[in-house]
């Protein structure tokens, strides 16, 4: 694809993306947004006993997402979770997860994403590879985020763009083999929340 073309076709996607966000009355769209980080949740599930699944969420949480309209392959996305706040549902359940076989929250206290690569899908949607490090080691993890709607905060009365990013993390792959008849191997996780303007 020439220059000309892959110039044409980003071009094209922004402009599709500020017409398919539905403005609600705003009379602008930022251009250059950011994480509000009390606004985002972490959510994850995992398959329990075989039978049905458990799920759960990570409550401490802190990171960025930069995210340019104009050029959105520009866009920089940083996670770090605090696995000692994993909340699965009770205090049993909660400790079982954070013990040594699992996320030794004790030894590995936080996990942590960080893009290296945006290839936009179309103009809402975008899969994002980066480096996701638990338990010490760093793996390629490739998330899909999607820009979901504009609206007025109710409180601010400022514009927020909410988005949702999805992942799915194989936990062998990081060596957390253990329990195979308790839990999944494979675990969803998502995080979502609202991006604020940054200018």
């Amino acid at each position: 694809m020439n220059t000309l073309t892959t110039s044409l076709l980003k071009t094209t996607l922004t402009a599709s993306l500020l017409l398919s966000l539905p403005m609600m009355g705003l009379a602008a769209t930022p251009q250059k947004w950011k994480l509000d980080v009390p606004k985002t949740n972490v959510d994850f599930q995992v398959a329990y006993l075989g039978k049905g699944s458990v799920e759960g969420q990570f409550h401490k949480m802190d990171g960025a997402i930069n995210y340019d309209v104009k050029n959105p392959t520009n866009t920089t996305i940083n996670f770090t979770v605090n696995t000692n706040s994993v909340d699965a549902g009770g205090n049993l359940r909660n400790a079982f997860l954070r013990r040594k076989e699992l996320l030794n929250s004790a030894q590995y206290p936080t996990m942590t994403f960080v893009s290296k690569k945006v290839s936009m899908i179309n103009a809402k949607e975008a899969n994002v590879t980066g480096d996701f490090t638990v338990l010490g080691q760093t793996k390629p993890l490739t998330v899909k985020v999607t820009l979901t709607d504009v609206v007025n905060d109710p409180a601010t009365k400022k514009p927020i763009l909410k988005f949702k990013a999805t992942g799915l993390i194989n936990r062998y792959t990081y060596g957390v083999t253990a329990f195979p008849k308790v839990i999944g191997n494979m675990i969803p996780l998502e995080i979502s929340g609202n991006l604020i303007a940054a200018n």
